[in-house]
């Protein structure tokens, strides 16, 4: 026995996504996401066989992105920044695990004062996790 529709098949509902961010994305907080992006790319690519030639990741200027909100700019925020970015330097000039290390632990500090929203997406980048 086999069942037929005639005309249209009934309407089935349709799962919806919410959106990856639901409010209008700040100029650090996009470049805080890219940031993320490159640090999963040398996780995968180089962290499991410790070799780091070659890698690089983007040097920013944190101190001249404006934040998503006021919140963000903690006293120290501005030292946090320029830390952040010798230590992208230090991993730019000789690319390692532990220069690797440095970094991560540069977002680690900002975010544990600054934002602790990505705390737990920052440890999954540290090597070992």
């Amino acid at each position: 026995m086999g069942l037929a529709f005639c005309g249209q098949a009934p309407e089935q509902p349709q799962a919806k996504l919410a959106p990856l961010q639901p409010n209008r994305s700040s100029e650090l907080a996009i470049a805080m996401r890219a940031m993320d992006g490159e640090l999963v790319g040398l996780l995968a690519r180089h962290a499991a066989e410790d070799d780091w030639e070659g890698a690089s990741l983007s040097e920013l200027d944190l101190t001249r992105m404006m934040p998503t909100d006021s919140s963000m700019l903690v006293e120290g925020y501005t030292a946090f920044a320029i830390a952040f970015s010798k230590h992208v330097e230090a991993f730019n000039a000789a690319p390692s695990a532990d220069t690797y290390t440095a970094v991560v632990s540069g977002c680690l500090s900002c975010h544990m004062r600054a934002c602790p929203g990505p705390i737990e997406r920052i440890n999954k980048r540290q090597l070992g996790s």
